[in-house]
């Protein structure tokens, strides 16, 4: 029996470090990873790796996908009204540009500096209907450890924090999914697809009673039923449910990888970074749902070694979790 501290721990650091060891090969051909890393252990001993546009990336360190989950996390700790424009002051005031922001997300967040009381505006300043990415879906962790009672508050608590920067009701429809799926994690203590694929389901239904399409998720949770029952790979699957940015390629990928591999970390993590495309935030959310399924000690203590973060250390992020056990253990 894995404690539920251990759990909410577990999801976090487990969010991290999928995220840090997915940025070493972000948007690389499942091709080129397998051929330039034989294992992981050989990817975690890089020191650094070229960027196009920018200077060489640091191994060790994360990206925008941690540092607006420890935003969320502060945001439950700290805001008992769930405001969401007090979750989008968080995320501005916290934003650093080397973490790899998407282009949507940094124009909010430096439109937010100077136009605070439009903040309801702001998640439209890109994309006239709003984003679908995964950048909403890829920090709702902590609300899920905060709230997995309730499944139904864990998808509205969700949306609310999603819609901040990502409006779409394909990222809504994500967050929620990715939000639940760490619910359920942290709760259960044998894996059932069952378990999993149908709560969801009967979450989309209330998207659909709200006349949204939610085809693509749906599909998607079709497609990782029946893959699991032929014991499909993870890289065999990825080409069907898409390791893209957007939120119902993400999520569902990231669930599989989770499902394909439910009785160890590693080897959830490993499928999610080795299957090329969005891998920082596909092996985040493969990490926050194995790390509250398995808690922190199925994180091997080599690779939270590797992390190389002067303020947002393993210990900062495992204290942060102690805190938000504290908060909402009941």
């Amino acid at each position: 029996m894995v404690d539920l501290q251990s759990r909410f721990r577990g999801c976090l650091l487990g969010g991290m470090i999928g995220d840090v060891v997915g940025a070493v090969v972000e948007a690389e051909t499942p091709e080129y990873i397998s051929k330039r890393f034989a294992t992981m252990e050989a990817l975690l001993a890089t020191d650094s790796v070229e960027e196009f546009a920018t200077s060489a990336w640091k191994v060790g360190r994360f990206t925008d996908d941690t540092q607006m989950s420890l935003s969320v996390a502060r945001w439950l700790l700290e805001d008992p009204s769930r405001s969401p424009s007090q979750l989008l002051g968080e995320f501005s005031r916290s934003y650093e540009p080397c973490r790899r922001y998407g282009p949507g997300t940094e124009m909010i967040l430096k439109l937010y500096r100077d136009h605070p009381q439009q903040w309801r505006e702001l998640a439209t300043a890109m994309f006239p209907h709003g984003s679908y990415g995964n950048g909403g879906a890829m920090r709702v962790a902590p609300i899920g450890l905060a709230f997995r009672g309730d499944l139904k508050k864990v998808a509205e608590t969700a949306k609310d924090s999603c819609r901040v920067t990502h409006s779409h009701p394909l990222a809504l429809q994500g967050a929620a999914m990715q939000a639940m799926a760490v619910a359920i994690a942290t709760s259960i203590t044998e894996v059932s697809v069952g378990g999993f694929v149908d709560p969801v389901r009967r979450m989309l239904n209330e998207f659909e009673d709200l006349l949204q399409d939610t085809s693509k998720f749906t599909t998607a949770l079709d497609r990782i039923e029946a893959g699991l029952g032929l014991r499909e790979t993870c890289l065999a699957m990825s080409t069907l449910l898409g390791t893209g940015i957007e939120a119902f390629e993400a999520v569902p990928m990231a669930m599989y990888c989770f499902l394909r591999h439910p009785d160890s970390f590693v080897d959830a993590v490993t499928a999610a970074v080795f299957i090329g495309g969005d891998t920082d935030t596909i092996a985040s959310m493969t990490g926050a749902i194995a790390g509250a399924f398995h808690g922190c000690r199925s994180i091997p203590t080599a690779w939270l070694q590797r992390v190389q973060e002067e303020t947002y250390t393993v210990d900062y992020v495992g204290n942060l979790a102690d805190q938000l056990f504290e908060a909402f253990a009941e």
